[in-house]
């Protein structure tokens, strides 16, 4: 110890200065909470979704007291990787289309949902791309059909037995070893669309797309002494697109602009607010009175929090809420603002660049309170908002699912591209508001 001080205290030269920090007045910092800010809200469209080579198919179709009747479509092509031999002897036994399920389901499970499996007239490779409105000629005549009710969260395959004279005639070609290539196939099944029964108000369901169980399979067995072998050739799905479609007749929707740079505001349609995956609807969010904090001098931002309730009479288990919300930036037409390689810009964290992350937030479920909401972290908006000099900082688009950074299509295979999820928000007008944003700030008094 005495060793020490002698050091410190000859270390210090004759007339040195030495002067000490003066620690700040308390009294001149005031840290101010505020969760009474205008919270503007409005639902943006968007002409279509890419919707072509998911790794889902969809298909079913439901009637939604807030979003009227969602319907999805699957069109898609089985093929084979080379040609398909058959043993002289064999026999034909049928033509199966072998679906997995996924688990994911939308509507209600509980009820009969009816399909009819058409062939297509068309190749489906014809065209690159392919978007949630676009469609496939095919024949008017069905070659299957199935009424059932749907096991989703089961292992169990959805079979639908197809034609058995088209099954007959590509067995007889295989036996002749006239289907050496899928080019052979493909001239006699181009693809295949999955619809569902028009007046059906069941549930909109996923089925896996990969491996052998996705496929069409052809069964024939082949005669023994002792009894028979079973065998048969597998045309695997590869290439695939969902059409989803929504008639909003009757709903709030119905007054959505024809123009998507033009949001619909919540204000005049029920002061409610939507968003629906595989239709592209998402909820803009401005908060136009936060910029009125710049006139506070030395006033800094310590959180700012927007919390979001789902309008409970729109929750049920068949119609849920997403699993989680994210946080885009855009301009004052709906346009996201993008990054160098055109990539939609996602409002980061206050972060380092090389840790940036979006903005984000998961369904919450605190039990202890007794609620339910989503809480996203808006800190780094309202930061800018109040240091810009300008009023142009944009403003903020809600989504069900994040954009692809692996595809030149940036709704490609992503979860609001092949779900059709949704979420209904009403606004502080509201005799049941579900917005609010909770402002934490520091002022410094002069």
């Amino acid at each position: 110890m005495i060793l020490c001080l002698h050091l410190l205290l000859t270390s210090c030269q004759w007339g040195d200065d030495i002067q000490a920090l003066e620690q700040p007045n308390l009294d001149d910092y005031s840290v101010q909470f505020s969760d009474t800010l205008t919270v503007q809200l409005s639902t943006v469209g968007s002409d279509s979704l890419m919707t072509g080579g998911p790794s889902r198919m969809l298909f079913g179709n439901y009637t939604d007291p807030y979003f009227g009747t969602v319907r999805a479509t699957s069109f898609f092509q089985p093929t084979t990787d080379g040609g398909i031999s058959i043993a002289n002897d064999a026999e034909y036994d049928s033509l199966i289309l072998s679906l997995p399920y996924d688990r994911y389901n939308y509507g209600d499970t509980t009820r009969v949902i009816n399909l009819t499996v058409h062939r297509l007239l068309k190749d489906i490779l014809d065209k690159s791309s392919y978007w949630s409105g676009n469609a496939t000629e095919y024949e008017v005549v069905n070659i299957g059909k199935t009424k059932f009710v749907p096991r989703p969260y089961t292992t169990d395959l959805l079979k639908i037995k197809l034609s058995d004279q088209i099954g007959k005639q590509v067995f007889d070609l295989a036996k002749e070893n006239l289907l050496s290539s899928n080019t052979d196939w493909i001239n006699i099944v181009k693809g295949l669309v999955i619809i569902p029964g028009k007046t059906d108000n069941g549930a909109i369901l996923g089925f896996k797309i990969g491996g052998d169980s996705c496929s069409v399979q052809l069964h024939y067995h082949t005669p023994l002494v002792s009894g028979y072998q079973k065998d048969s050739a597998i045309f695997k799905v590869t290439a695939s697109y969902n059409q989803i479609q929504g008639n909003y007749a009757g709903s709030q929707l119905a007054k959505m602009p024809a123009n998507k740079h033009i949001a619909l505001p919540s204000a005049q349609s029920g002061n409610l607010a939507f968003l629906q995956a595989g239709m592209g609807n998402m909820i803009r969010v401005d908060l136009p009175f936060l910029k009125h904090y710049k006139s506070l001098k030395n006033t800094a931002v310590n959180r700012a929090y927007l919390r979001i309730r789902p309008f409970r009479p729109s929750v049920t288990n068949a119609l849920r809420v997403p699993q989680a919300l994210y946080v885009y930036r855009c301009d004052k037409n709906n346009q996201f603002y993008v990054s160098g390689d055109g990539t939609p810009l996602p409002l980061y964290y206050l972060a380092a660049a090389s840790q940036a992350t979006g903005v984000s937030s998961r369904y919450i479920y605190d039990y202890v309170a007794n609620d339910e909401y989503y809480l996203l972290d808006l800190t780094a908006y309202a930061t800018e908002m109040i240091a810009s000099e300008t009023d142009d900082v944009g403003g903020l688009i809600i989504r069900s699912g994040p954009f692809s950074s692996s595809s030149s299509y940036r709704d490609a295979d992503t979860e609001f591209s092949k779900s059709v999820d949704r979420l209904v928000v009403a606004n502080q007008h509201h005799s049941q508001p579900g917005v609010k944003l909770e402002f934490y700030y520091t002022y410094i008094k002069q």
